[in-house]
């Protein structure tokens, strides 16, 4: 047996879109109305929060003042030894000096990758004056 409902009038919205109290509301239950329009409100709420949240984020970041550059002119690298780790092949400045001795490589922990490694003394600093 089939059910045949009544047939209802469809309405179009006027100019000022006024969406309350339509037909639509007939079909909802009363009580299922009013938990989807405070669903709205607080969905609204949140984006209104999270718009508040990102406007403050941003006036922080804008408000950032850099530090002045201070490098020390004057240090105590010179004369010391360039490495290149073996391992990971990057390159530090060494506590090792230049001297008379001839030093090709040493062995220790590397600064860049933790390991115990071969460091190749390869370069050396000079100061330029």
């Amino acid at each position: 047996m089939a059910v045949i409902k009544k047939h209802r009038r469809i309405t179009a919205a006027d100019d000022d879109m006024d969406f309350g109290g339509g037909a639509f509301d007939d079909d909802m239950p009363d009580d299922m109305s009013d938990d989807v329009l405070d669903d709205d409100d607080g969905f609204n709420d949140q984006l209104d929060d999270i718009a508040d949240d990102i406007e403050d984020m941003k006036d922080e970041v804008d408000d950032i003042q850099e530090d002045d550059p201070n490098i020390e002119v004057d240090n105590n690298i010179d004369g010391h030894y360039i490495a290149e780790c073996d391992r990971c092949h990057g390159i530090f400045i060494s506590a090792v000096s230049q001297s008379d001795q001839d030093v090709e490589k040493i062995t220790g922990v590397c600064p860049l990758c933790d390991h115990e490694t071969d460091q190749y003394l390869k370069w050396v600093v000079k100061s330029v004056e």
